[in-house]
């Protein structure tokens, strides 16, 4: 079987869907979209309200459709795998809702092919349906094999799957190694919405709040109090509310894609934690980072250690260094 790549996909319509874990899994569907669509397709992107607002602004010509995510919470502050299992119930009912959703959906829209984002459920047995993702094992301590058996038993459901990964950088560990992978599968290399531009440095540091909440709301706070006495040049961007907004700081509440972008170029330094998305943007745009991986999150734990890349630097808690 000849597996589809992004580049032979021509004049189908396309129906994608990413995780609402975070925010990566949708930002990282920028320029999937973005190749697909010069490639004469018709794409009709299926998310939450949080994520059809984002991709309204990114795409205001795509069609649009509601579908509640996983809506799946983490705190540091709780231990991960408590909060896992009490969601575990709830999860897997996403999963099957998910399926549901896109059966009944197919009746009323003819649709050619079917990209989902690690969307474990999101595909139909009668039309081509990719797996699209960098985590093939899931990295946990503890019932590493029986936790993978499982989500295996779904990724092996879809017709093929996409390998967010460059094989000989393997930016994703053995996280993006097939293991026991049954249905054919392809690496379609790293991809990010930014561009790198030279251009004048303005920010000593440029902070990213992301995550699942409540975890972006305690990065936040913990950040703010790290760098309340500060006399470097700082901007922070995030997609909740800073309560404390500080003086000396810039802030930029959910940038577009281009405003980040300039932000980025514009810094000598990245702040962030340490998601797979995050990494690909940093390291295609050559960029000096920090990576603070989220507490508990052993997959930002483990690419955050695992990294093969010079100039990121993985630390548990940021520390800002103070000009002489």
């Amino acid at each position: 079987m000849t597996i589809l790549t992004i580049d032979n996909i021509k004049n189908k319509t396309i129906l994608i869907s990413p995780l609402d874990w975070g925010f990566g899994h949708t930002t990282r569907c920028v320029p999937i979209i973005d190749l697909l669509l010069k490639n004469n397709n018709t794409l009709i992107f299926a998310g939450n309200t949080a994520q059809l607002t984002f991709i309204k602004i990114e795409f205001p010509h795509i069609e649009t459709t509601h579908i509640e995510g996983y809506n799946i919470k983490l705190s540091s502050k709780k231990s991960t795998y408590t909060q896992l299992a009490t969601q575990s119930k709830s999860i897997i009912k996403a999963i099957k809702s998910e399926s549901k959703w896109v059966n009944n959906y197919i009746k009323t829209k003819a649709i050619d092919l079917i990209i989902s984002d690690h969307r474990y459920g999101f595909r139909h047995q009668n039309i081509e349906s990719i797996f699209l993702s960098h985590q093939l094992n899931l990295y946990v301590p503890f019932f590493k094999t029986i936790v993978n058996t499982k989500l295996r038993t779904y990724i092996n459901q879809f017709s093929s799957c996409w390998i967010y990964d460059d094989q000989k950088i393997n930016l994703a560990g053995e996280l993006s190694h097939p293991k026991k992978i049954k249905i054919p599968y392809s690496y379609i290399g790293l991809h990010t919405r930014f561009s790198v531009k030279k251009t004048h440095k303005i920010y000593d540091y440029l902070i990213i709040i992301s995550g699942p909440s409540p975890e972006n709301t305690y990065f936040l706070n913990t950040i703010e109090e790290k760098i309340k006495k500060s006399t470097l040049k700082i901007s922070i961007v995030s997609t909740i509310q800073s309560v404390n907004h500080l003086k000396t700081v810039d802030y930029f509440y959910k940038p577009t894609s281009s405003k980040l972008n300039d932000l980025i170029n514009k810094s000598n330094c990245i702040v962030s934690r340490s998601g797979y998305t995050t990494l690909m943007d940093l390291f295609l745009c050559h960029k000096k980072a920090i990576l603070v991986p989220t507490k508990g999150q052993y997959e930002q734990e483990y690419l955050g250690k695992n990294v093969n890349c010079s100039f990121f630097e993985f630390v548990s808690e940021f520390k800002p260094e103070q000009d002489e």
